[in-house]
């Protein structure tokens, strides 16, 4: 009986499996009897699928991956951890969404696309929304923390005119509600920090490795309540009721349908942000010069006719 021969596209997709499955397997690595029986494979076939891995680099970094055989033994080596697979921006991923619904693209097949070019711990079927969420970065950064590498982010707070770039040791990943915020601590002024994912804009993986930190483990409940910031706010009762801010301390019925809100928040900007987004329907109660300040944001966004 004649050997079955791979097609390119199976070798392509054997290749993608097997690296991860040695990156998964760490420093010990996989006999090539496992592997030839796991994805049912013969050995010269593994034998060409480990020379496509070898030629595998990262094209920003230049790193490279090394398959090194020890007898009957394959493991990954050199620089594997830090060569990822290529994943969408949230951008690029909501285009990629819009054409697999428009263009009536095969069930299965859309699937595969999704498997290939979105993280697997979202879901390969979750909407852009969760991918937006979660931000461009939650890979890259998720084996930055797990292998301790320092990384440079580009990052724009809501107080923030553009972008600034902070060293950081990533220490973890949290979510809180439908956002996810990544807890590092900032290098320049030595004290943990956290950061909303959605809003890393850029991320650089350095040479150096994370060094010992304390680290804080209160919630961001706790992280804002720190803050020394609060406001009290007035809104139609049913609407505080749907509110998932993390800062809410103390939410009191005022009236039949009203309530007010106490919130601890980290940016003025956003507390803003949030009253402008209600139109009208939240009111600032107790800081006559936050009210002010509320005034002179809204007049800077409405456009001349």
């Amino acid at each position: 009986m004649p050997v079955r021969k791979l097609t390119s596209e199976q070798r392509l997709s054997r290749a993608i499996d097997i690296m991860e499955a040695l990156y998964a397997a760490g420093d010990g690595g996989m006999t090539r009897t496992e592997i030839c029986s796991r994805f049912d494979i013969t050995g010269a076939s593994l034998d060409e699928i480990l020379e496509i891995v070898s030629t595998l680099a990262d094209r920003e970094s230049g790193a490279r991956i090394i398959c090194e055989c020890r007898g009957e033994r394959v493991a990954l080596t050199g620089d594997a951890g830090r060569v990822l697979p290529l994943r969408l921006s949230a951008a690029e991923g909501a285009v990629l969404n819009h054409e697999l619904e428009s263009l009536g693209i095969e069930p299965q097949t859309a699937a595969r696309i999704r498997h290939a070019l979105l993280p697997e711990e979202l879901g390969y079927n979750q909407r852009v929304f969760d991918t937006v969420n979660h931000g461009s970065h939650w890979q890259q950064l998720s084996c930055a923390i797990q292998d301790g590498v320092r990384c440079r982010i580009s990052y724009r707070s809501m107080d923030d005119a553009r972008p600034r770039e902070r060293l950081v040791d990533p220490l973890r990943i949290t979510a809180n509600g439908d956002q996810t915020y990544l807890i590092a601590w900032d290098i320049a002024i030595d004290e943990q920090r956290t950061y909303r994912m959605d809003k890393i804009e850029g991320l650089t993986l350095t040479e150096d490795s994370v060094v010992p930190h304390t680290p804080g483990v209160a919630s961001l409940h706790d992280s804002l309540a720190r803050t020394q910031r609060s406001a009290k706010l007035l809104m139609p009762f049913d609407m505080a009721e749907h509110l998932d801010w993390a800062g809410i301390t103390l939410i009191e019925r005022s009236g039949a349908d009203m309530a007010t809100v106490t919130v601890h928040y980290g940016s003025e900007r956003w507390l803003l942000s949030q009253v402008i987004a209600a139109v009208g329907a939240i009111r600032i109660l107790d800081d006559p010069a936050l009210s002010k300040r509320l005034c002179d944001m809204a007049k800077t966004l409405v456009c001349p006719l």
